[in-house]
């Protein structure tokens, strides 16, 4: 049975692989228009300011299991899930997240183990049912070499992280799943960046588990 969960929570995952997009920032910056000058006698040094906190720009708002589960996406991306053609059923829930211009692609997946399959989220389980995934994806992720894996806990929820490097479709990329079992399901996320870009994908999957949030 713990193939048959990894090989449904495996097809989610294959709606990950990467595309190229072309698009480019046509945005100009705006001018400011000059400061009028003071009239002043002398003139006055301003008192030294402390700069800024640089914060994040406004990201997008994901939700699972209902409100359950939340986190943010970097500004940038867009929710393609009915554009995909995806269509969920009574076993699986997926959402496909892009960022066209990064070539990011994040993809959260809610699936229902078959009936009398027991789930739990103990360290055993969550690393073997993401092992079986990797086995799943293995027919076309080629070379896959794991960079990192971890176990971590967010409001005493407890997920399993696996980093790996493949080649998909021809492209080398770099993913990250993070697989947790709630409510008596598999939810899973999953981050694809082009290889070239790994702070970029780095940033990615800290800004979903610094806004993770479980209910």
């Amino acid at each position: 049975m713990l193939k048959t969960i990894a090989r449904l929570v495996a097809c989610a995952l294959l709606l990950a692989g990467l595309a190229a997009c072309d698009n480019q920032d046509t945005n100009k910056p705006e001018v400011p228009k000059p400061e009028t000058k003071p009239v002043v006698t002398q003139p006055i040094t301003p008192a030294p300011t402390p700069p800024p906190e640089t914060k994040p720009a406004p990201g997008l708002h994901v939700s699972l299991q209902k409100g359950k589960i939340t986190f943010e996406l970097p500004a940038g991306f867009s929710d393609q899930t009915q554009l995909s053609g995806i269509i969920n059923d009574d076993k699986s829930i997926i959402q496909l997240f892009l960022d066209s211009k990064a070539r990011q692609r994040t993809v959260a997946s809610e699936v229902i183990p078959p009936a009398g399959m027991k789930l739990n989220t103990s360290d055993a389980m969550l690393k073997e049912l993401t092992q079986s995934m990797i086995t799943e994806l293995a027919d076309r992720y080629q070379n896959i070499k794991k960079t990192k894996e971890e176990n971590f806990t967010v409001d005493e929820q407890k997920f399993h992280r696996l980093d790996t490097e493949q080649t998909v479709n021809g492209q080398k990329v770099v993913s990250t799943i993070v697989l947790t079992v709630f409510n008596k399901r598999v939810v899973t996320l999953q981050m694809l960046s082009p290889a070239k870009t790994p702070q970029v994908h780095q940033a990615l999957v800290q800004r979903i588990i610094d806004t993770l949030v479980v209910k």
